[in-house]
């Protein structure tokens, strides 16, 4: 008799189906009285619920019918944006009412940050669609869940730039999405993470440590609030490329060396990857080129399948200056030049003339002048373009006039290239 009363305490009182069948019943009470019911007694059920939670995280929205039709909408929507001139791109989105829905603004806001790292102009414009089409969101969601998804969107746009060396814009980006989560009353966690997370990036670009180390501190704190492993080690990695862009080599080595017991590489590979990628970058930076080039094979090895192109690149500057500390002149020559092309096609100047103060130190190495006059000649009409500040354009002078009076030596375009790499930041 107990047991035949426990399965009957575990079905639905003929009231509760009562009230579900005459339409009666409270929405709370079927998701915790009939829903439960359901997907205890059915696998099928239960699994088909496991995927539309799954939606739910991936489209960044809790109702269900959001999750489950745009999302899967969504794709054929960007394809009506694809292979389409940008311009055109921006009317449809700004014009055309059926594009204008959360599970594309998602979708969009995805590709973005694939795209960051290999194409960052391409992941701007991906995020200015996005906050675009996120102006329009109408009634049919809640307000300040928008103002959510419009501060993600901004702290997209403002990465991507970031990325493509445009400071002065990026923090502008990052403004507005600030402005945006205070006006915000959903309290989602999650939500700042993110825009922490990213901006902390910016300010260590922008050699502002502390405040770079703050903003990663804040980030890791709601990561383990929400339980995200994948935002923690996120946001460790972030802490120690902060420490990187800011010239602490020796303290972001140090973190990089001891991240893998903070990052279970079977769980996290992509964040494992980068750790040893950006621990290989650091030691090239440090002078270390001998440690640096032991740990090459595991970095190629780890980037042979699933790299994206720009890191690539970036790997290729990296062997570049481990050959030239190594007294492989040839080898580095070839590489930066290979690199500093790729940058220019990417619109990246910022990166390109970086790559052409590496190549400057070894034609000071080998005493080429020519070859030091011409590369001046070419650095400054990129350089002159890009959003640097007053104090990067007057390096670049005295650059120039370094190579036009054949006096720039390995000590000074070293110096130069250090000194950008550090003060890589906006105008004012």
């Amino acid at each position: 008799m107990e047991k035949e009363g426990s399965v009957e305490e575990s079905h639905l009182s003929v009231e509760v189906l009562a009230r579900w069948l005459s339409g009666r019943l409270e929405h709370e009470e079927l998701l915790h009285q009939v829903v439960p019911h359901f997907l205890a007694r059915c696998p099928a059920c239960r699994e088909r619920y496991e995927e539309l939670r799954r939606l739910q995280e991936e489209v960044g929205h809790w109702d269900e019918a959001v999750a489950a039709f745009e999302w899967r909408e969504a794709p054929q929507l960007l394809a009506l944006l694809r292979d389409r001139p940008y311009e055109e791109q921006l009317r449809l989105a700004d014009e055309y009412e059926d594009l204008h829905e959360w599970g594309l603004v998602q979708l969009l806001l995805q590709k973005s940050r694939e795209a960051v790292f290999d194409d960052p102009a391409e992941a701007v414009n991906l995020a200015q669609l996005a906050i675009l089409i996120s102006a329009h969101l109408g009634e049919a969601y809640d307000p300040h869940w928008v103002l959510d998804l419009r501060a993600r969107a901004f702290a997209y746009l403002g990465n991507a730039l970031r990325v493509l060396g445009e400071l002065r814009s990026a923090e502008d980006a990052f403004l507005e999405a600030e402005r945006l989560l205070t006006k915000s009353m959903t309290g989602n966690t999650r939500v700042e993470a993110e825009v922490w997370d990213l901006k902390s990036s910016l300010r260590g670009n922008q050699r502002r440590l502390p405040e770079a180390i703050e903003l990663a501190d804040r980030a890791l704190a709601l990561y383990k609030e929400n339980k995200d492993q994948h935002g923690v080690a996120r946001s460790l990695l972030a802490m120690a490329k902060a420490l990187q862009e800011s010239g602490e080599l020796k303290r972001a080595i140090d973190l990089l060396l001891h991240l893998p017991e903070e990052i279970d590489p079977a769980r996290e590979l992509d964040f494992f990857r980068y750790a040893r990628y950006n621990l290989l970058g650091c030691l090239s930076l440090a002078g270390r080129h001998a440690e640096a080039e032991q740990l090459l094979p595991e970095v190629r090895r780890l980037f042979r399948d699933s790299a994206q192109p720009l890191d690539l690149v970036r790997l290729r500057w990296t062997e570049g200056s481990i050959d030239l500390g190594l007294g492989r002149t040839a080898r580095a020559e070839a590489a930066f030049r290979e690199v500093q092309k790729e940058f220019l096609d990417r619109m990246m100047g910022y990166d390109a003339a970086l790559a052409a103060l590496d190549l400057a130190a070894l034609y000071a190495q080998e005493g080429r002048t020519e070859d030091l006059r011409r590369l001046a000649g070419e650095i400054m009409p990129v350089f002159a373009s890009r959003e640097v500040h007053r104090e990067a354009m007057v390096a670049l002078i005295l650059f120039q006039q370094a190579c036009a009076e054949e006096r720039l030596t390995v000590k000074l375009a070293r110096h130069l290239a250090d000194f950008l790499r550090r003060e890589r930041r906006p105008r004012g």
